[in-house]
């Protein structure tokens, strides 16, 4: 076939290339969608489980970090997840429900800017800081957002419930980080940062 490939056009060749090279099969077994993830490529418990993953790791990193730049982390996981169904029909009440609350925080992020400190860079990844005082308002709404995205996600169809379950699994386990900001020792050391951040200013 060599012989062939340098007599004949460049796009013959390549024809023949293709007839050769094996069909890569997508998705899951018994699943009976194709694409494994790939755009447009319906339900896939390969995608299900990558965004789940996606998210439930991001949201640990981002505990990482001091309050002030979770919140901002907290967005990228949200966009970056969410960046993984687009263009899949199939997940359409997901991909709603997970930019409503990347949309919550980046308004947050932006209205709560904290010009005092500065951004704080983890490898690829630049977090903005918001205002030590903001950090119970900013948690109390992201957890109302990620409530309203758990009920789109259980509200969804019932061919979806079994995927998009266990998205909104992987969204409680941000509220239940989120909640613990709110705890009486967590308060305490919010308010004891607080008023050595405006000493600082001062």
């Amino acid at each position: 076939m060599s012989g062939f490939c340098k007599a004949a056009p460049l796009w013959v060749a390549l024809f023949m290339w293709q007839l050769t090279v094996p069909v890569l099969a997508g998705g899951d077994a018994g699943s009976g969608y194709g694409g494994g993830g790939s755009a447009k490529a319906g339900l896939s418990f390969g995608v299900t489980k990558t965004v789940a993953k996606t998210l439930s790791r991001g949201f640990s990193r981002c505990s990482r970090l001091d309050w002030s730049y979770r919140y901002d982390c907290y967005r990228l996981v949200y966009k970056r997840s969410a960046d993984l169904l687009r263009g899949n029909p199939a997940y359409s009440e997901a991909l709603k429900a997970l930019v409503l609350v990347e949309d919550t925080l980046d308004t947050a992020v932006k209205k709560n800017r904290d010009p005092a400190q500065k951004p704080k860079r983890r490898g690829f990844e630049v977090y903005q800081p918001i205002k030590p005082e903001a950090v119970p308002k900013v948690t109390r709404q992201t957890e109302q957002a990620i409530e309203k995205a758990e009920t789109i996600l259980l509200r969804s169809p019932a061919n979806k419930q079994e995927h998009y379950t266990r998205i909104a699994e992987a969204l409680n386990s941000n509220k239940v980080l989120l909640r613990s900001a709110l705890l009486p020792g967590s308060i305490i050391r919010f308010a004891a940062h607080v008023l050595g951040h405006a000493l600082q200013r001062g």
